[in-house]
Formats: structure tokens, sequence, C-alpha cells
């Protein structure tokens, strides 16, 4: 179920902040890069598909501390490393100039790392869906 539909209808109805990226995948032919989202909201928990449609460039950069903790450790830190700390629209940048800037956007997700975005992607757009959880019978 859609949501959201651009970037000016997600930033003024959801709030990503302290959400925690669940799943990273791929769809439509592997052109919509994929992230189930366990968002929280003021009343509620649930899960939201954020999707990138037609996904030209994704950059990730997950914090560099991942190599420092000690392999039994990293279940403890992984949810801090992905939880959503910030996000931002970039509407002039040296990724979005290679394209057509008038047809894309540059998005951005920050985690762990408060200047390097875990996430840099650049998007023909972008939607936000409700995930239904099937009931168990």
């Amino acid at each position: 179920m859609l949501i959201a539909n651009g970037f000016e209808e997600i930033y003024n109805n959801l709030d990503f902040t302290d959400s925690i990226i669940e799943c990273i995948n791929w769809e439509n032919n592997l052109l919509d890069l994929i992230l189930i989202i366990d968002y929280y909201d003021v009343n509620e928990e649930q899960l939201l598909k954020l999707r990138f449609k037609d996904c030209l460039k994704a950059d990730f950069s997950l914090t560099p501390n991942v190599i420092r903790v000690p392999e039994e450790e990293k279940g403890s830190y992984s949810m801090s490393w992905y939880t959503i700390q910030n996000y931002k629209l970039l509407r002039d940048s040296e990724l979005l100039n290679e394209y057509k800037p008038e047809v894309l956007f540059h998005f951005q997700i920050f985690t762990a790392d408060h200047v390097v975005p875990w996430l840099s992607v650049v998007s023909r757009g972008i939607q936000v869906e409700k995930v239904v959880r099937e009931e168990k019978t």
C-alpha cells in the first residue's frame, strides 16, 4: 500500500529518525533499490518499504568501526549501525550533475556517522509503501 510518493510528501509526512533499516534488496528486474525500515511513529511501530525507483547509483559506506569490533560483539552493535540518524535531499551535487538533474534526485541517509552517509543514492523517484504483515493461521 503506497503511503507517500516523492521526497516532499515523504519529508512532510514521515520522520525516519531512529527508524532501523531491517533489509536491503533489489526489485523490478534489479532497477529499484529497496530498504525495509522498522518505522517508529508516535502511535505505532510498522514496517515500511522505501523504494528508490530506477536507481542509477547507490553508494554504501558502513562505519569503519565494524573492523575494530570483535566478531562475537558485532550483533550488539549492528542495530546502531543501521539506525537512521538523519536523511536529506541534495538538489545540487556532483553525483547529480553527472546525470540529468531535472529528472533525478540525490538522497542521503546517515546512520552511525554524521558526516559520511551510510547510503548515497541517485534515482528517478522515491516512494514509501506500508508492508502488510501476513497473519499466520
